[in-house]
């Protein structure tokens, strides 16, 4: 049929694109809906061949079961004049995957994590969607898997529609050619021999064989294989093992984590592969996905840390608290804050009557005081502020238990007469503890 103006039904012959061995497919014209289509006619050599012609009339029932953007649709059915029967397809216009790869390797390219991750997830989509309308695809191959423009509307934003991406911004993948698809729920998944020659499963290898979903679970992995490394794994001259992936994935710059997800999907028996194509979706995205960001220890504890030092710092107000619970009352917390220590601060009156209490480290450098008032009469709220030189981080404790962190001022009002001590502590940048206790005097008015 190479006429260019053939015509069948109301599509107009275009030119020839595929040839099988059972049939021929035809790019064609639909001259009612003015659109261009693929036109896939049985042989009619094959055409009393029952077999052959159920399984071809099977493929278009097929296909009208699956929903799915990834998986060619079909748009008519019919028959010639001559009892040909023929499909009328969705029109996959970059051509197929294995025409692509082709095309891109004679130009120097190398598949990377983001040409195996497109692969992945057009093609399991595919698979899932064959899979949820009880069909086994049992050819998944290069050459079926096809690339289709997409309208304008839908271009992936981001990435240049002309670059060398294995699946382009404005195209999207489908699988295609389901002749060889098996019903489960029609069949007892005994299957003899078929498929694309080294793309077959070990099940659809020789003798009939129970052929079920996981079929195309090995097809998904051989596929994935044959990006990486140009070789149909089903062939017998290819080595199928951990150090020949170890070596290619490391060349190529994959993870490594990609080796054991494709061998358990190319184990010889089904029962050890995946269980269904989206767990070995998710492997598969989970292996390629970056590892997490390194995480880099903290530093050995030293008296320098910011951690030490606010731990010693919170320690330090534990037990000034514990001697506030233990009942030591307030004339105890004046002890636990000064006493023996009293001399590691001192005390200055400043000219406008307020007190300055002053707390050194050993050598010198880091100094914590607290200013305010040294009296206050009942009722009277009074103010406290903290002058801190190379402290990292210091607590207010005040007389009623409260604990404020790294605040400059703080305030208080008493309620009653008697002695009201306000502790400042802190931590040197040495991891010194500093420590001063003002007491006010709280009297009646």
């Amino acid at each position: 049929m190479n006429p260019p103006d053939r015509r069948i039904g109301r599509y107009t012959i275009d030119q020839v694109i595929g040839t099988g061995a059972f049939a021929t497919v035809y790019r064609a014209t639909d001259e009612r809906l003015d659109g261009t289509v693929v036109l896939k006619l049985l042989a009619d050599n094959h055409c009393l061949d029952l077999d052959i012609r159920a399984r071809f009339v099977n493929e278009g029932r097929a296909l009208r079961r699956i929903d799915s953007p990834h998986v060619v649709r079909v748009y008519d059915a019919g028959e010639t004049d001559r009892m040909q029967p023929y499909l009328v397809l969705e029109h996959a216009d970059r051509g197929s995957l294995a025409g692509r790869v082709a095309g891109l390797r004679a130009e120097g390219w190398c598949p990377d994590v983001v040409a195996v991750a497109a692969l992945v997830a057009g093609l399991a989509s595919a698979v899932e969607a064959v899979h949820a309308a009880g069909l086994v695809h049992r050819d998944l191959s290069p050459r079926n898997i096809l690339l289709r423009s997409v309208p304008p509307g839908s271009v992936r934003p981001g990435t240049a529609a002309s670059d060398g991406s294995l699946v382009r911004s404005d195209e999207r993948m489908v699988l295609a050619d389901l002749g060889l698809s098996k019903d489960l729920a029609r069949s007892s998944g005994l299957t003899v021999a078929g498929g694309t020659d080294g793309f077959r499963p070990p099940e659809q290898r020789g003798a009939p064989a129970r052929v079920d979903s996981r079929a195309d679970l090995w097809g998904l992995s051989a596929v994935v294989f044959w990006l990486l490394t140009g070789a149909a794994p089903g062939d017998e001259a290819v080595v199928v093992d951990r150090g020949t992936l170890d070596g290619v994935v490391a060349e190529l710059g994959l993870p490594v984590a990609l080796v054991p997800v494709l061998l358990r999907g190319l184990a010889d028996d089904p029962q050890d592969r995946h269980p269904d194509a989206t767990t070995w979706r998710e492997d598969m995205e989970a292996a390629l996905a970056p590892p997490p960001p390194a995480v880099i220890p903290p530093p050995p504890p030293s008296v320098s840390s910011a951690a030490a030092s606010r731990r010693r710092l919170l320690s330090a107000v534990l037990l000034v608290v514990a001697g506030v619970v233990l009942g030591a009352g307030t004339a105890a917390v004046v002890t636990a804050g000064g006493g023996d220590d009293a001399d590691a601060w001192t005390t200055t009156r400043l000219d406008d009557g307020q007190l300055r209490l002053e707390a050194t480290d050993p050598a010198g450098e880091a100094q914590l005081a607290l200013v305010g008032e040294g009296e206050a009469t009942v009722g009277e709220t009074v103010s406290f502020s903290a002058d801190a030189q190379h402290v990292d981080q210091w607590v207010w404790l005040m007389p009623d238990g409260t604990v404020y962190t790294d605040r400059p001022t703080v305030q208080l009002r008493s309620t009653s007469a008697g002695r009201a001590p306000v502790t400042l502590l802190g931590t040197a940048d040495s991891g010194e503890r500093l420590e001063v206790v003002h007491e006010l005097h709280v009297v009646e008015e």
